[in-house]
């Protein structure tokens, strides 16, 4: 039977959504994993035909499946991961097992903010920059920085993750230490702190040819990381500003040779140029695919899957709707003893879907990364504004119940 492999998936968003196009658009199902707790809660995932549990994920481990999967019978088309940082390796994969056309050098770059900085040196969308090597004494390197703020990145820091903000010296040592006590070795990359607004795009280049499928705005909180909390489609953006945005990332897929991709890219507009946040090789994680499906009517997991696969691709617009998607964070450390007002939030005016994360007993903390973000809400409304005002109403019915370390 035509199969997809999919290396790693979380329990909701953009990763799973893949899996569940899959089946739709008619193939079996084989996830391998090394979430043990997905075994044991099998039945709720009857998309996945099969699935198997490793110890670990790695290149070697994923061709041993792929030769025993091809010895029971399965015909593999295609082998993807949308889970970092898996996502090059599966499309090697794919490129020599299924004759896929995975753009792998770009995604290899895209996976490593020093690879991408690199890559992307001369590029007007690449913020100033310098990397920190481990061989370097890091007394004399914080000493010749001078202007603050700074940005402090580790190379492969996803989902906020190992991405500070700093002020004066005095941080950006606390900071470093902090990471190079974690992983001695490592590069740093250290960038200029740009104030703008800050923009979502999801990307799909097809042979060459550049869609941008949604632009996004970001609603970023700023406390202990920085955490997007809000996410409003933009429908359509003003026509200069639009031009400049589609030759920006058309210059990155260019220096970056991504002629057959899906990824997504976050960028500011600074004194009127677009600079380069961030860029990964996948479709943004969490709600998205959802929003762009309410949005626009299109299932981008399931486009991207057939771009892959080598099936015709249809990115055309069916519908548009303003959609505006508020995180839910808490700002407490404690373990959760109950979750209410989901119903009541979804009656709310607009309201698409509501989802919250945590199970009773999670262990809840404040915003450190794009993890701790513990629920959404998508709503529509007849303009953008009325959209977003939808979605923070009715997030104000979800209330968690924690219980607090006294001590």
């Amino acid at each position: 039977m035509d199969t997809i492999l999919f290396v790693e998936t979380t329990k909701s968003g953009s990763s799973r959504e893949a899996i569940k196009a899959a089946e739709r658009i008619g193939y079996a199902t084989v996830l391998l994993t090394q979430n043990k707790k997905y075994l044991e809660q099998r039945e709720e995932f009857p998309e996945v035909t099969q699935m198997i549990h490793v110890d670990g994920i790695t290149e070697e481990i994923v061709r041993q499946q792929i030769h025993d999967l091809k010895k029971s019978g399965m015909k593999l088309r295609g082998i993807f991961s949308f889970v970092d940082p898996f996502v090059s390796m599966a499309a090697h994969l794919a490129n020599e097992f299924c004759y896929s056309k995975i753009s792998v050098d770009a995604y290899l770059k895209m996976e490593d903010k020093v690879l991408t900085r690199t890559a992307l040196a001369k590029n007007e969308a690449t913020p100033k920059f310098i990397i920190f090597e481990p061989s370097t004494d890091l007394k004399q390197f914080i000493s010749e920085q001078e202007i603050f703020p700074l940005i402090i990145k580790s190379p492969l820091s996803k989902a906020s993750r190992d991405v500070y903000l700093v002020d004066n010296q005095e941080e950006m040592t606390r900071v470093m230490k902090s990471m190079l006590k974690v992983h001695p070795a490592q590069q740093i990359v250290v960038e200029e702190y740009l104030d703008g607004p800050q923009y979502l795009v999801e990307l799909v280049v097809v042979n060459g040819k550049l869609h941008l499928i949604a632009v996004i705005k970001q609603d970023i909180q700023k406390d202990l990381k920085f955490i997007i909390t809000g996410y409003d489609i933009q429908l359509s953006l003003e026509k200069s500003l639009y031009a400049k945005l589609f030759k920006t990332v058309e210059s990155i897929c260019k220096d970056l040779g991504a002629k057959n991709v899906a990824c997504h890219l976050e960028l500011r507009y600074v004194r009127d140029t677009w600079k380069l946040i961030e860029l990964n090789p996948r479709i943004s994680g969490g709600a998205m695919n959802r929003m762009i499906e309410e949005a626009y009517g299109i299932n981008l997991m399931e486009e991207t899957l057939k771009l892959f696969i080598g099936e015709e691709v249809n990115l055309k617009r069916r519908h548009e709707n303003h959609i505006y998607t508020h995180y839910i964070t808490v700002n407490a450390y404690g373990t959760l003893l109950k979750v209410t007002g989901k119903n009541n939030a979804m009656k709310y005016e607009g309201v698409r879907e509501v989802y919250v994360k945590p199970r009773k007993g999670t262990f809840m903390t404040p915003p450190i990364s794009m993890g701790n973000r513990y629920g959404y809400v998508i709503a529509s409304g007849d303009s953008a504004s009325k959209a977003k005002r939808n979605a923070l109403q009715a997030a104000k019915n979800i209330k968690f119940y924690i219980e607090t370390d006294e001590e």
